[in-house]
């Protein structure tokens, strides 16, 4: 089960297979993280990102690092501008970091540093936004190490605060504490958690079209649909298996 970690300090520093910048759709290099890191990769980072623009928001795509090095790779993603929450920045923003960590994944990545995504110039509001990350990488445990840097200390208390906070949903028929639910064949360590009660197995029917039900309650009612939730229902059930195994959350902050 990999840790995640808050760090305080400059995202260039830090020793990961893949760093992550909060790029503009040019993926020329613009200010702020952004700029940092092209400055510290050199020009043929630029030079290569542009090769693979203009980038939506939300997408993400790898270079290599160039002058970064030992870091392997630089992701780009684009995040969402903040308007005023109503146009779908929180979906956006989600999708950065999920799409950052799937694509970290195909390149075997071990370890990687987030920036806070959209916080700057974009405006997202910063506390909202740790909120957003927080959940992503906790619903995405796949890589050994995770970790979110922060510029600020403001930043940092942000993250680790939404960290720190415990992801619980109730039923919204009889008010009972609900917990994850798990459909295909589990895994021995979903199992263990199933029958410590920490996760529920849902059986290997699912509908495909994401609108299942992720929770269930001891009265075995089911609820829930859609990204967010899903990844509320897969951040829980990974922090339930963390539990069964002894493991740490991997909320580590230093």
């Amino acid at each position: 089960m990999g840790t995640i970690e808050v760090v305080l300090g400059d995202i260039t520093r830090q020793e990961v297979d893949i760093i992550v910048t909060a790029a503009n759709e040019s993926l020329l290099g613009g200010g702020g993280v952004d700029g940092a890191i092209h400055r510290a990769a050199g020009p043929r980072l630029a030079e290569a990102g542009s090769k693979l623009a203009p980038l939506e928001p939300g997408k993400a795509v790898a270079t290599p690092a160039f002058d970064l090095a030992p870091v392997k790779h630089v992701i780009h993603t684009v995040g969402p501008v903040w308007e005023d929450g109503g146009h779908g920045e929180d979906e956006v923003l989600l999708s950065c970091y999920v799409q950052s960590v799937l694509l970290a994944e195909e390149l075997a990545a071990d370890s990687i540093a987030f920036p806070a995504i959209s916080t700057g110039i974009y405006g997202f509001p910063a506390e909202r936004a740790a909120g957003i990350a927080a959940l992503a990488v906790r619903s995405m445990r796949i890589l050994d190490e995770v970790l979110l840097v922060a510029f600020d200390q403001e930043t940092c208390d942000a993250l680790t605060r939404s960290l720190a906070e415990p992801i619980e949903e109730w039923c919204p028929t009889c008010g009972e504490k609900g917990i994850p639910l798990v459909f295909g064949r589990p895994v021995g360590e979903v199992s263990a958690a199933a029958a410590a009660g920490l996760v529920a197995l849902g059986g290997c029917l699912v509908s495909g079209e994401g609108d299942d039900p992720v929770w269930q309650c001891p009265q075995v009612h089911r609820w829930g649909g859609g990204t967010r939730d899903e990844h509320r229902s897969q951040a829980v059930c990974f922090e339930a298996v963390a539990v069964t195994l002894g493991e740490d959350h991997g909320r580590s902050v230093p």
